[in-house]
């Protein structure tokens, strides 16, 4: 094995440590994980869908009081954002999404984690940042809180020896994805195509088991819905199947410059010599307090991609809306609060197939019952641009959607998104952003030292 790198001899060890395990050993930690991963980000779920009701209808009717409203909400603004920084001093482990963290913790190149602060401070921090209506994702959190949650169950049976136990952060990670958007399959395959896990018989048997128990109890226990439930998806007919260049051309090209906006930004303001990272953390929070003159792009107000299936936008409507939330979601990003990126990429691929399938309708091309074949086509292609996983970014569109007549689209969507991206020289997001965590870890190891001394 010494012609191996050092992360495929760790999960060859964790294989071989898998088949260690007695048959009941292996499948009841297995079962442990998934149920465990699916109740917290179960309720993490539904916590935020109440949360976001309340939150909404309370400042609208702050927001018709006029002065004496807005400035109940700015106040609730600044709450929010002490709060979110108070959280990332605790942890900082949990800025941004948190699965840059925990890819670069399961090859052993990130310090072990504390699961439990971890878990609590992502829970809390991230519904802080979603209550604030910052257009940041639950789904990249959800993949660390499952994560956090593995290795405490590793913890349970081993003790401190777990946190170098890779497959339980790894099986959790899966629980995280497969809870967040009920998608056991697009769990599984995230571990392959993103974490670059090397699935032999044990450990697609152990990642299987954590995935399907992690649905059952979110999907059958707690009842949560899916996430996409689009009423009318009439597929494309014979003649209507060249739609699909012009759709995945411009899907991937915007979704190319999406990633390297989101970096580029993310990456300028670690640059910047600000006093504190307190400006930082400040920044989306003002820009909340600006769009409520444009809450569309708020997380909690304006519509969801399944009813922009169902009304008739404007083209100039969607525009707009396009390009202010994919900036403001960048700008959410950057600042470095709990959030993911995930649930942005798809609602902007959403926006922007509604847009085209506006475009294809008035042009006669398309017919109505056709746009959420087209959002759910824009999607797929805009998030494996970014992401870069063609097959989780078709299994997750199927399975968030429930439709698997249009999954043979989906894919050659997705694929288009990949090469498209990989043709314009962008580097998967989260490549790009375990890049960056390597370098602040670096570049901040000489002044720990310095400080030291």
């Amino acid at each position: 094995m010494n012609h191996l790198s050092e992360e495929t001899r760790i999960q060859i060890r964790e294989s071989q440590k898998l088949g260690a395990l007695g048959q009941l050993a292996f499948v009841l930690q297995a079962l442990v994980i998934g149920a465990i991963s699916g109740f917290v980000i179960g309720i993490f779920r539904m916590a935020f869908t109440v949360l976001n009701g309340l939150g909404t209808n309370w400042v609208v009717e702050e927001f018709q009081k006029g002065a004496e409203g807005f400035l109940f909400i700015a106040a609730a603004l600044i709450f929010c954002c002490l709060l979110s920084g108070f959280l990332l001093k605790i942890e900082p482990m949990i800025s941004g999404s948190g699965i840059p963290q925990v890819e670069l913790a399961q090859i052993g190149k990130f310090p072990p984690m504390n699961w439990l602060r971890v878990l609590i401070t992502k829970f809390v921090g991230t519904l802080t940042a979603l209550a604030a209506g910052l257009s940041v994702g639950r789904e990249g959190p959800c993949v660390q809180m499952g994560a956090a949650v593995g290795v405490g169950v590793g913890t349970f049976f081993y003790g401190k020896h777990a946190q170098t136990m890779h497959r339980y952060l790894t099986g959790g990670a899966v629980s995280g994805m497969t809870s967040a958007f009920s998608s056991p399959i697009a769990g599984i395959l995230f571990a392959v195509e993103d974490m670059k896990v090397i699935l032999d018989r044990r450990m697609l048997a152990f990642l299987a088991i954590t995935a399907m128990s992690a649905w059952f109890m979110v999907k059958h226990i707690l009842g949560l819905p899916l996430v996409f439930p689009f009423v009318g998806l009439e597929p494309l007919g014979f003649l209507q199947l060249w739609v699909l260049l012009p759709v995945c051309i411009l899907s991937g090209v915007l979704g190319t410059v999406y990633c390297w906006i989101l970096v580029s930004i993310t990456c300028f303001e670690d640059r910047l010599p600000w006093p504190s990272r307190w400006v930082r953390l400040a920044v989306p929070f003002v820009m909340v307090a600006l769009l409520l003159f444009y809450p569309t792009v708020l997380t909690g107000f304006g519509p969801t991609p399944t009813q922009m299936e169902q009304l008739r936008l404007s083209i100039d409507f969607l525009l707009l809306l396009f390009l202010v939330k994919a900036f403001f979601s960048c700008f959410s990003f950057a600042s470095g609060i709990a959030g993911g990126i995930l649930m942005p990429i798809l609602t902007a691929g959403a926006i922007l197939g509604c847009l085209l399938s506006s475009i294809g309708q008035s042009a006669g091309i398309l017919l109505s019952s056709q746009s959420g074949t087209i959002m759910i086509l824009c999607m797929a292609c805009f998030f494996s641009a970014v992401v870069r996983s063609p097959l989780t970014s078709a299994a997750l569109l199927t399975e968030m959607t429930g439709d698997w007549t249009l999954l043979p689209v989906t894919l050659v969507a997705s694929i288009a998104g990949n090469l498209i991206a990989r043709y314009m020289g962008a580097d998967p997001v989260y490549e790009s952003l375990k890049a960056r965590i390597l370098r602040q870890r670096e570049h901040a190891a000489p002044a720990a030292a310095a400080e030291a001394h």
